[in-house]
């Protein structure tokens, strides 16, 4: 599996707070589904200005728990992914 490589920054804006640079790094593939975070870094005063992740992966965990006993999701979505499965049954929950 490729290790991710943040990108040389796209463009600077100045800024009030000093000058943003806009960063990413896509994908991040040693998550299931290509994490993808977008930041815009202020490196002058050490600060993130915003920052975005996004998934490339549809699981449909909201479709197929429809009209399931709400008590159970933990159950369910725990086990649905091999790797993660804390992470699934505390959202669920």
């Amino acid at each position: 599996m490729a290790e991710a490589i943040a990108t040389q920054p796209r463009q600077t804006t100045p800024s009030k707070r000093g000058e943003l640079v806009e960063m990413s790094w896509d994908p991040i593939t040693r998550i299931v589904g290509s994490l993808g975070i977008f930041t815009k870094i202020d490196f002058e005063k050490k600060k993130v200005a915003e920052c975005h992740a996004t998934s490339s992966i549809f699981r449909g965990y909201s479709i197929f728990m429809q009209n399931k006993d709400p008590r159970d999701t933990h159950f369910i979505t725990s086990r649905i992914c091999g790797n993660c499965g804390d992470n699934h049954a505390t959202c669920s929950v």
